[in-house]
């Protein structure tokens, strides 16, 4: 069902009317912040005011040279600033992903990805934004997990993500965990094959399940990126059994998808921030979304033809 609803919504006609309707564009605007920064400003201080803490992902395209992969470091760049001027810097994330700063471009791609990378996550830390590393797909993990070793030992606050879903992670989870460090533990949104990964969905709650209790037993700091109800009643057992202090672990989810259990969490005394995607891939991104739950690509077709 997944992959029909991707290929519809990614036809050309189907595209022309999610730009061209108003009530298309509505039901985007509930996962994604729209394409410009200037669009993303307003729902991160609404989300902050609700007593939210706030993350950014940039949908940039994917990059095919280096000269893609420096537009999108200026953007970051942008984004670090625009923060910082709002002055809502300490309570904000970006979520920085090296594929987008040029890591698929062979050698010379991969270092200028760690560059960019640095030079990200210097602005970052010197106007007071925290910088996670977000994950690919499997075959450029060893690359990511390199990458952020070279970026800890300028800024030690630099976060990393790892997937549940790879056979590899928990494995990874004892090397990365020491004290300070900042981890993001998700499921794993990619297609990976039976000899990297679990691919069956309680087969991969189980390895979510164990590695989060690994970090949680860890005196690293924890981010819990999930909004599987299950998942998050276990975390919030784990943080009571082991006493963690609240500034040590927080919930992340993204923006549109269960407003309520961020709030509830955050009402509660749980950190709970909320990661806003922006940007010119906001399409794509929208289409996975949709692939995920099928009754909102019901909706959004409704909405194509002038019905809510």
């Amino acid at each position: 069902m997944s992959e029909l609803v991707m290929r519809w919504a990614q036809r050309p006609r189907v595209k022309k009317a999610a730009l061209t309707t108003s009530a298309a564009r509505d039901l985007v605007a509930r996962y994604v912040a729209g394409q410009e920064i200037h669009d993303l400003i307003p729902v991160l201080k609404s989300l902050i005011g609700k007593g939210l803490l706030v993350g950014v992902e940039y949908l940039g395209n994917r990059v095919d040279n280096l000269e893609e992969s420096a537009a999108n470091e200026q953007t970051y760049l942008t984004i670090v600033r625009r923060l910082e001027s709002a002055g809502i810097a300490s309570q904000a994330e970006i979520s920085l992903r090296l594929s987008r700063l040029g890591q698929r471009l062979g050698a010379e791609g991969r270092q200028f990805a760690l560059l960019a990378a640095r030079r990200i996550s210097r602005a970052a830390s010197n106007a007071g934004v925290a910088v996670t590393l977000d994950m690919s797909g499997s075959e450029l993990t060893t690359p990511t997990l390199d990458a952020w070793g070279e970026l800890q030992q300028d800024i030690p606050a630099t976060g990393i993500t790892v997937q549940a879903a790879l056979f590899r992670t928990h494995r990874d989870i004892n090397d990365l965990a020491l004290p300070g460090r900042r981890i993001r533990l998700c499921k794993g949104g990619f297609q990976e094959s039976k000899q990297v990964a679990f691919t069956a969905r309680h087969e991969i709650d189980l390895a979510f399940v164990r590695d989060l209790r690994a970090l949680m037993n860890s005196q690293a700091e924890v981010l819990v990126a999930s909004h599987d109800p299950r998942m998050i009643s276990i975390a919030e057992e784990l943080v009571r059994r082991s006493g963690r202090r609240p500034e040590s672990y927080e919930f992340q989810m993204l923006y549109g998808i269960r407003p309520y259990e961020q709030r509830r969490l955050a009402d509660i005394g749980h950190r709970s921030r909320v990661l806003v995607p922006f940007g010119p891939g906001w399409y794509d991104y929208y289409s996975q979304r949709l692939a995920e739950r099928p009754a909102n690509a019901a909706l959004f077709a409704r909405s194509l033809i002038g019905k809510r």
